[in-house]
């Protein structure tokens, strides 16, 4: 603060009177500027307040701001315990100007006294005392000046919707921005860990879904992704298909820390939801399943947990290594294989199709029905877990057809044996029954592929015939002739067929017109495999003696990509375009996972077998293969982890 160097009274050599009042300051402090230009509108409501400085015999104006944050000046104390009608100015002016740079002046900010060496008066200015508005400039001023504190300081949006549509709001966030939100208050932390937010972040992972119907029917007991959580009687809790109420059919068995053991009698129509959500405020219990009816709702589910346990299997299938079980049974090599949550079944030199435990790889059964190898096979998957599968002694009925060497294809009817899906618990598969209800004959050479849908069942042969036959009554409905070699893979997919042969050629057809369609040419030697997805993502994926993978645009016959890295000719090919992934087997005794979308290999597991891989499949968590060395090798990333949900 500026001190005067000793308490005589500055003389009027030294001194400047400010608007003629008693009120001075010294000259070397005084700030001289050019006048300002005439307004020609009357701003005085918003502008900055100044006055006229005399200096040299000339009025200069000075901004009070400036010279005040210029020399740490304090020119009009701040009130305290005053309206904000109160105004201060010095002693002998107390209009004008004065009243409205206090009201500039004054703010929620800095409070206290400030230091002057100039004596001031307080006044009580009355509003009442003003001209009234011209209905002009002053109301329009007085609008476009007001600011809400609250937008200045920020409104937490969120916090002030009701819970269901600031929930709705989170619903279109991403992880990283759902992560953020845990972090900024308790309230943001309890929206952004809800169930519903969780259960739509896992649905936007491409190739990310659960099949409940199916781990209930296979003996799941849903301990770890089932929660209770403590919750107001009737309260609701929200999803993105709308609110879903607590049922009736829980019921609450003690407590421990807290954490409630919860019985679920799930009887349909009825379902339970408990889940942790805005309504709940709390972040689950274990759940004890009872009951064989009815499933859960899909908020009966910890979301979170299944997106971290779903993360987790992600991350293991790029850089985790799988446990290796490797199962023995057959006698000479094993050709093919299919398999489902529950259970392997393979085909094999040795004529005979077996049955294996997916957990533990223990053998259920054994079917002899062809007089050569068994080359190819097909079923309907968890057949014993679909709805509308036919009852035979309390046993679901599945269906399966196979291929041999002795030319025929031979149609099976599949029973489980003790007539539930589950079997045993934790997921135990349950012993097949199996009838050939029918061989199907046409072909000249050794039937080398076959696929099956809802309607048809196509089968190929070194005869370079393919036949279609009618799934309901077993007549052969058409037979495609074109290739000029051996047709060793075929596809199905919408009444389409496309067939791999020897020749080098693929060739798509119409199964209701028996045309041929298109001729896909390419490859520099003959094919061996094909996966077709025209109905999900207009695909064929092809592999051939000549080592390299392709991928085809279905409806124009372009090739997309070429995948390069194996050795020697590409026997089996299973793809998932929903998560992009593609796995490859080989002569050269290599099982390779491969990046659809970009074309780069993730994966290559070179220890699996120890001579040629004939088929390959998977799923979500686990890589299934056949060699000739008479082996069935499951590669499980799952291990260690609950994945019964998964798909």
């Amino acid at each position: 603060m500026f001190r005067p160097e000793s308490r005589r009274r500055p003389s009027a050599d030294d001194v400047v009177l400010v608007d003629g009042a008693f009120s001075a300051v010294p000259r070397n402090l005084t700030v001289t500027r050019p006048s300002s230009p005439a307004p020609t509108m009357d701003f005085s409501l918003i502008s900055r307040p100044t006055s006229m400085v005399v200096t040299d015999g000339e009025e200069h104006s000075i901004d009070y701001f400036a010279y005040a944050n210029e020399k740490s000046y304090s020119l009009f104390p701040s009130p305290s315990n005053r309206s904000r009608f109160d105004r201060i100015s010095p002693c002998r002016s107390t209009k004008g100007l004065l009243p409205r740079l206090w009201d500039a002046l004054s703010s929620p900010g800095k409070k206290g006294k400030a230091k002057s060496n100039y004596n001031y008066a307080v006044t009580t200015f009355d509003y009442s005392d003003l001209l009234p508005l011209d209905g002009e400039e002053g109301e329009l001023i007085d609008e476009a000046c007001y600011i809400d504190s609250l937008a200045v300081t920020g409104i937490d949006i969120l916090s002030r919707l009701p819970p269901e549509i600031a929930l709705y709001l989170l619903l279109f966030l991403d992880l990283p921005s759902t992560l953020a939100c845990l972090s900024v208050s308790r309230t943001w932390r309890t929206l952004a860990a809800d169930n519903g937010v969780w259960k739509e972040l896992f649905y936007q992972k491409a190739g990310w879904a659960i099949d409940l119907d199916r781990a209930w029917a296979r003996g799941w007991d849903g301990v770890r992704f089932v929660t209770a959580p403590s919750a107001a009687p009737g309260a609701s809790l929200f999803n993105a298909g709308g609110w879903i109420s607590r049922s009736p059919s829980t019921s609450t068995e003690g407590s421990g820390r807290g954490r409630r053991r919860v019985t679920a009698l799930l009887s349909a129509p009825q379902a339970i939801s408990a889940s942790p959500s805005f309504a709940s405020g709390s972040t689950g219990t274990s759940v004890t399943l009872a009951g064989t009816a009815g499933c859960l709702a899909p908020l009966s589910l910890d979301w979170r947990a299944l997106y971290r346990a779903r993360l987790e299997l992600e991350k293991r299938w790029v850089g985790g290594e799988p446990r290796v079980t490797r199962i023995s049974g057959h006698t000479d090599s094993v050709y093919c294989l299919e398999f489902d949550s529950s259970r392997i079944i393979t085909g094999s030199r040795d004529r005979s199709i077996k049955v294996w435990s997916l957990r533990t790889g223990k053998l259920l059964a054994t079917f002899r029905g062809h007089a050569g190898s068994v080359l190819c096979l097909k079923f309907d998957k968890d057949w014993d877990v679909k709805p509308d599968a036919e009852d035979r002694d309390g046993a679901k009925r599945g269906f399966m057809v196979s291929g041999s060497s002795d030319c025929s294809v031979c149609v099976w009817d599949l029973w489980s044996a003790t007539g539930k899906a589950g079997g045993k618990k934790g997921g135990e598969a349950a012993e097949v029954r199996a009838e050939v209800r029918a061989v199907l004959r046409g072909h000249t050479g050794g039937v080398l592929d076959l696929r099956i849908d809802g309607e048809w069942i196509v089968s190929c042969s070194k005869d370079a015939l393919i036949r279609v036959w009618n799934r309901e009554t077993l007549s052969l409905h058409t037979t495609f002739r074109g290739h000029e070699g051996p047709v060793n893979a075929v596809g199905l997919q919408r009444g389409k067929v496309v067939s791999a042969s020897g020749d080098g050629k693929m060739m798509l057809w119409d199964i209701l017109s028996g045309e041929r369609l298109r001729t896909f040419e390419g490859h520099d030697r003959g094919l061996a495999c094909i996966e077709f997805k025209a109905s999900i993502d207009d695909m064929i994926v092809s592999g051939s003696n000549d080592c390299k993978i392709k991928v085809w645009r279905a409806s124009t016959g372009e090739c997309v990509r070429t995948l390069v890295g194996h050795d020697l000719l590409v026997r089996a090919l299973s793809v998932d375009p929903a998560s992009g992934r593609l796995v490859s087997a080989s002569y050269d005794r290599t099982v390779k996972v491969w990046d659809l979308g970009t074309g780069r290999m993730v994966r290559e597991f070179r220890n699996s077998h120890v001579s040629h891989i004939f088929d390959v499949k998977f799923d979500v968590g686990r890589i299934v293969s056949t060699s000739h060395d008479q082996k069935i090798v499951v590669l499980d990333f799952g291990q260690d982890m609950d994945t019964a949900l998964f798909v």
